[in-house]
C-alpha cells in the first residue's frame, strides 16, 4: 500500500477519534460547569469538577488500555461495534462526509476516551489561565 494511502487512512482514523474527543470533552466540562453554578460554588467549582472528570477518563481509560495478556500486545483486538455517542458524533459534518478506516484501522474507544480526559484537563487549564477562573 502506498504512503500517501496509510496516511490517509490514520488521518482519518484520527481525525474520528479527536472529533470524538471534543465531543465527550464539551459535553463533560458543560456538565461539570451547570453543576458547579446549580451548587452555588460557580465557574470556581465547575473548573475544580472539570479537572476532576478529566483525570478520571484519564484513569478509566488508562485502565481499559492496559494489556490484560502477552497476547493484548500483539495488537489491538477491535469490535467493528460502535457506541452511540460514536454513531452521533459521526453523523455532524464534517465527519460525515469522510469515509472511516475499516474498525482495526481505527482508534479504539479507550484511546479516545483517554483523548477526551487529556482535553478537558486542557479546557480546565484554559478557564485557569486564559479566562482567570482561580
Amino acid at each position: 500500500m502506498p504512503v500517501s494511502r496509510r496516511l490517509s487512512k490514520r488521518a482519518r482514523a484520527w481525525l474520528d477519534a479527536f472529533a470524538y474527543a471534543v465531543a465527550v470533552a464539551v459535553a463533560v466540562t458543560s456538565g461539570a460547569l451547570a453543576l458547579g453554578l446549580a451548587t452555588g460554588g460557580g465557574f470556581v467549582r465547575g473548573k475544580v469538577l472539570a479537572f476532576a472528570a478529566g483525570w478520571l477518563l484519564v484513569g478509566y481509560a488508562t485502565v481499559r488500555l492496559w494489556p490484560t495478556s502477552v497476547d493484548d500486545l500483539d495488537g489491538p483486538s477491535v469490535s467493528s461495534r460502535g457506541t452511540r455517542l460514536e454513531g452521533l458524533v459521526r453523523a455532524v459534518p464534517p465527519l460525515r462526509w469522510i469515509r472511516l478506516p475499516a474498525p482495526p484501522e481505527r482508534v479504539r474507544v479507550a484511546g479516545k476516551v483517554f483523548l477526551a480526559g487529556v482535553v478537558t484537563l486542557a479546557g480546565s487549564l484554559v478557564m485557569e489561565t486564559a479566562f482567570g477562573v482561580v
